[in-house]
């Protein structure tokens, strides 16, 4: 894997980058999980979806913050391993 130009600065990503990009950006915390979280719950508890809802965006945002942390820890082991990707 070579490095790739980011086109809006021209600086060149790193394989460490990208790895940890990988790891930020492939999780499910999206906006399509919200609806998966009220249909799925939904059906459980059909009174309370409502209150699902109401948690769905703090769940996206819990989600996040958890594939964030994922890109991080990834990151700190990739760098101690000292590989490049």
């Amino acid at each position: 894997m070579g490095e790739q130009v980011v086109a809006a600065t021209g600086q060149m990503m790193t394989p460490h980058t990208m790895a940890i990009l990988s790891f930020a950006l492939c999780g499910f915390a999206n906006l399509s999980s919200i609806a998966i979280l009220l249909g799925g719950l939904g059906s459980i508890a059909p009174t309370r979806r409502k209150e699902i809802a109401r948690f769905g965006v703090k769940a996206v945002l819990a989600g996040t913050l958890s594939n964030l942390m994922s890109a991080s820890i990834a990151g700190f082991f990739i760098a101690l391993s000292g590989a490049s990707a």
